[in-house]
């Protein structure tokens, strides 16, 4: 279906423009919130994304590959929206703010609170590749292809941030708080 729509945009047809904006949007903002913690700046920077897409559309030489092809659009526009500075972020009102709290269930709410918590630890590389891999469900070679890294790259990526987040989280059950065992 998506690599139906990219052809057909690609020969001209602007409404499959609003129909692979309609199959992404959600996800693109609340990717977006994930890596720069801000509800404005999400929208933002997925607008922008979705922009720089339509006017390079015909620059995608295999249709089968927009997914990577728009999340690597979408990851360099929140890293320049946000500069240098990776902010912490409270996770609960940027995942409310953009209504991806609601897809989570009530009794876990506070366990994925400490976990999004967690990924404060976590450099911008870090950060944007778990969020790719765990929230986006992209492959080690489509995160490879968004970010621009090689795969083993990434895969190292997860490693170390598995590793903090694992860290983080043994520091949160040795306070005496309960959370979510697996990482």
């Amino acid at each position: 279906m998506e690599e139906a729509l990219v052809r057909r945009l690609q020969a001209g047809d602007e409404s499959a423009f609003d129909e692979l904006f309609a199959l992404y949007q959600k996800q693109a903002v609340r990717t977006a919130a994930l890596i720069t913690g801000d509800r404005t700046l999400a929208e933002d920077t997925a607008q922008e994304a979705f922009v720089l897409c339509l006017l390079h559309i015909r620059e995608l030489r295999e249709p089968s590959r927009f997914r990577p092809w728009f999340f690597r659009t979408l990851t360099r526009c929140a890293w320049k929206g946000m500069g240098e500075k990776l902010p912490a972020v409270d996770w609960s009102e940027a995942l409310e703010q953009v209504g991806a709290a609601d897809s989570y269930p009530s009794e876990k709410e506070e366990t994925y609170e400490k976990l999004y918590r967690a990924l404060d630890g976590l450099g911008r590389k870090q950060r944007t590749t778990v969020i790719l891999y765990y929230f986006n469900d992209l492959s080690i070679k489509e995160i490879a292809e968004a970010t621009g890294a090689l795969e083993g790259t990434v895969k190292t990526r997860l490693f170390a941030a598995r590793r903090r987040l694992k860290q983080a989280l043994e520091a949160d059950r040795q306070k005496g708080e309960v959370v979510y065992e697996r990482v």
